[in-house]
């Protein structure tokens, strides 16, 4: 005799059904096997099926006690055979949609990127040519960087000797020069971050054009002659 729960009932059910086993086994009963199909239904019977003896299950003793507990009773839920594995969701923005599908594979987007190096460069030297323009506009804002702290530096050394003098004299120094003296060491101190993030913007032109560079000589290499830009 048999009884049949499903796996996911409440623990009194199941406890109800063991309770009927033990109970039609009678005193001679000494074991009670709780076993799961390949339906995932649990079963309490008074002896293995013979297909299942090898496989996971438990035994319980006359008080429904474990006495032998397999962990891998339960067997994985077996997958249709014509499920194919969701790709996995992409990122979502700021407003929790979806963001959209990228347009072309890593792949496809190198060699877009290939083919158009090789469409906007005839040589090595156009590449350097490139790089020396931009590097050009940036050397029009460093000039104008530096003619600033030339003058913040005359301006604040005259506030810097204004206010000695005053201390020389036995004075107080004014808290006008003081306040021109703070104005100006702040604006001297951004001028230096400005000239920081200026020759970082440098660094990185020099760094993104090395780098197409070196990809174009590995095209002039590999490219088929009679692609894009041969």
């Amino acid at each position: 005799m048999a009884l049949t729960t499903d796996f996911t009932s409440r623990g009194f059910i199941a406890t109800t059904a063991l309770c009927a086993v033990l109970c039609s086994c009678g005193a001679a009963a000494a074991e009670v096997y709780r076993w799961v199909d390949e339906n995932g239904e649990v079963h309490y019977s008074e002896s293995l099926p013979p297909n299942y003896r090898d496989q996971g299950h438990d035994v319980l003793n006359e008080q429904g006690i474990v006495v032998d507990q397999d962990r891998k009773l339960t067997p994985s839920a077996p997958a249709p055979e014509d499920q194919q594995e969701e790709p996995m969701e992409l990122p979502r923005d700021a407003s929790g949609l979806p963001r959209a599908k990228a347009m072309y594979t890593e792949n496809e987007l190198q060699q877009r990127m290939d083919n158009f190096l090789m469409l906007r460069y005839d040589s090595e030297q156009e590449i350097i040519e490139a790089m020396e323009v931009e590097i050009k506009q940036l050397d029009y804002d460093r000039r104008l960087l530096e003619a600033s702290r030339s003058s913040l530096n005359q301006a604040y050394r005259g506030q810097v000797r204004l206010a000695a003098d005053e201390q020389r004299s036995g004075q107080a120094v004014d808290a006008a020069t003081l306040d021109e003296i703070r104005k100006m060491r702040n604006a001297l101190a951004q001028n230096d971050r400005s000239m920081r993030s200026l020759q970082q913007r440098e660094d990185a032109i020099r760094a993104d054009f090395q780098k197409q560079l070196d990809r174009y000589r590995y095209l002039m290499e590999a490219w088929p002659e009679d692609a894009p830009g041969r």
